[in-house]
């Protein structure tokens, strides 16, 4: 998966970034992309270089070779991949978990981060061919790149970047950025730093730029209108262009590659898309002959799983069916699903047999529901050009019917305990601003609820007394008493520590996935109180990103599913032609 940084890595927990479908297990034309014509950069062909299906991360080119950080289970390796014959081995770096960073000017060695005692990055100079690794100084941090001449070393910790001698020493604040700092890499004339910013509260990455000195910091593509889903760019050798991905969200999940001409040399200049799908391409790095672009690409392939508390396991709850958003008949013997990387709505028996697809592309479908009758499914449907809408389906199939249709994004269908009205929100960007509505399904009258103004992912309690739902800084849940008729203010955490909340089935507790507290866990809160408390903490599963970022959902019996991340990613060779 391309995580919020851009990368491919099993571990992500930030979830901007995100994948769609590979379409080919060798060699094609890649589809020329809208904006291109024959004097603009484009892309005319893509070939695949490795097929071993083992996560990968930031590309570095050699002489005659790539150097890819590889993530077996056994650890993080550097793998040099040979461009002659295509052969491949792991450069040993003397210590475990190594992940490649950049190369030296003089292609000897390889600048490499080491997770150290600290729990914090080492940074390490490795020889390519033989020689001792030798430690860059005593700094620590995340990502690190050399300027082309080797004279400096730009580093990161947290929201700050750090510029040090080639050799780690002398380190010397340049800049705090207000969010997360990754992807960073020196112009070729060593006069600027360009790097991403995540923001987790946005839900947005942006491409910065810097001197080298700490002066004339700004956003790059600022007034693009994909300048909130850019990042990780990089220049060609010759510095006139730099080429970078935007990841979109709907109404699937694709992440392109594109090419800006550098403004230092022709002013401000306007995005070039090139590549446009099926395939998405993420960590692009351009030959040194500015002719080919290498760069990641995945197959994405979900696992659904039951977690076992006991035994701290997780099981796969239907066999080979790559799917995600699991909704269980009231009965247990039905679950709907969404399929990946398609996006299609699915039906089958619980143990995965009698299935039948319910939905067909164009349209993508999301979060099913099914009644407490289990004689209808509600879902949303993912249209393109057009606002997503709740759509109810009959599990045997046929055409599907909206239950509001209006010119608004609706999302979160819940029914009631008697199936007769179906409360739903709206997204969080929706232009017509935020509220939750009900609506019967016998007499289609609409109700928005009382006070509900700017809050959204509700949830109705399954004995129908209460709503939870999140305000849109992210950092309140609200709960509504249909008993004493009032809004209160249920649960303060911090921006993105409640996601996908979920009731007990006695309604007495709100169960969430916290993504952003010290550990990755499940939690809860009980009606009454205003603290919550750890359920689990979660590890040992490499989670799937999906369009409506990690998800996670709880079953009849009170145990937790989640999606696991079976994807593979492969290094490509695109083909590039520049005017």
């Amino acid at each position: 998966m391309f995580n919020s940084r851009g990368e491919f890595r099993p571990s992500s927990v930030l979830r901007v970034s995100v994948l769609v479908a590979l379409a080919c297990a060798t060699a094609f034309s890649a589809e020329p992309a809208k904006e291109s014509t024959s004097n603009l950069p484009k892309v005319t062909a893509v070939l695949q270089l490795t097929h071993d299906g083992i996560s990968k991360a930031n590309l570095i080119a050699g002489d005659n070779d790539l150097f890819v950080t590889e993530s077996p289970a056994s650890g993080r390796v550097v793998s040099k991949l040979s461009l002659r014959n295509s052969e491949q081995v792991v450069v040993p770096a003397g210590f475990a978990d190594a992940q490649v960073m950049d190369i030296s000017a003089d292609h000897a060695k390889l600048l490499v981060s080491h997770q150290g005692t600290s729990g914090e990055g080492e940074f390490w100079a490795v020889p390519i061919k033989s020689g001792t690794p030798q430690r860059l100084g005593d700094i620590t941090g995340r990502y690190a790149t050399w300027s082309r001449d080797n004279k400096h070393l730009a580093f990161v910790k947290g929201s700050t970047i750090f510029v040090a001698n080639g050799d780690g020493r002398d380190a010397q604040e340049l800049y705090t950025a207000n969010g997360s700092v990754f992807a960073l890499h020196f112009s070729p004339d060593g006069k600027r730093l360009r790097f991403s910013v995540g923001s987790t509260v946005q839900n947005t990455n942006e491409i910065w730029e810097i001197g080298i000195r700490g002066l004339h910091a700004r956003t790059l593509l600022e007034g693009w209108q994909r300048a909130s889903s850019a990042c990780c760019g990089n220049w060609t050798a010759n510095g006139a262009y730099y080429i970078f991905q935007v990841t979109q969200t709907s109404p699937s999940n694709l992440t392109t590659l594109w090419a800006v001409a550098d403004h230092e040399q022709s002013g401000k200049a306007v995005p070039f898309q090139l590549t446009s799908g099926p395939m998405s391409f993420g960590n692009a790095l351009p030959s040194k002959d500015e002719k080919k672009v290498w760069a990641l690409g995945v197959r994405p392939t979900a696992e659904a799983v039951r977690y076992d508390p006991g035994q701290k396991t997780f099981i796969p709850l239907l066999t080979e069916v790559s799917a995600t958003d699991l909704d269980y008949s009231q009965d247990g013997k039905w679950v709907a699903y969404v399929s990946v990387p398609d996006g299609a709505l699915w039906r089958s028996r619980a143990d995965g047999t009698e299935k039948l697809q319910l939905t067909s592309a164009p349209e993508r479908a999301a979060l099913p529901r099914w009644s407490p009758s289990g004689d209808r499914i509600a879902y949303v449907s993912l249209q393109p050009e057009k606002p997503s809408q709740i759509v109810l389906v009959s599990p045997g199939g046929g055409d599907a019917q909206a239950i509001v249709p209006e010119d608004r994004g609706q999302i979160d269908a819940n029914w009631s305990s008697d199936g007769s009205r179906i409360m739903f929100g709206y997204y969080l960007r929706d232009p017509h601003g935020l509220n939750i509505a009900v609506v019967d399904l016998n007499s289609h009258k609409v109700e928005v609820l009382p006070g509900s103004e700017q809050l959204f992912s509700p949830r109705w309690s399954p004995n129908g007394r209460y709503i939870a739902a999140l305000s849109t800084d992210f950092t309140k849940v609200m709960l509504f008493d249909y008993k004493a008729e009032k809004w209160s203010m249920w649960l303060s955490e911090p921006a993105g520590a409640v996601s996908y909340p979920a009731w007990s089935a006695d309604s007495k507790y709100l169960y969430f996935d916290d993504l952003v507290s010290e550990e990755e866990s499940i939690r809860r809160i009980k009606v009454g109180d205003n603290k919550a408390e750890r359920v689990f903490k979660l590890e040992g599963i490499d989670r799937y990103l999906g369009p409506f970022g990690l998800w996670s959902s709880r079953m009849a019996d009170g145990s937790y599913m989640f999606v696991r991340d079976r994807s593979t990613q492969e290094v490509y060779q695109l083909t590039l032609e520049l005017p």
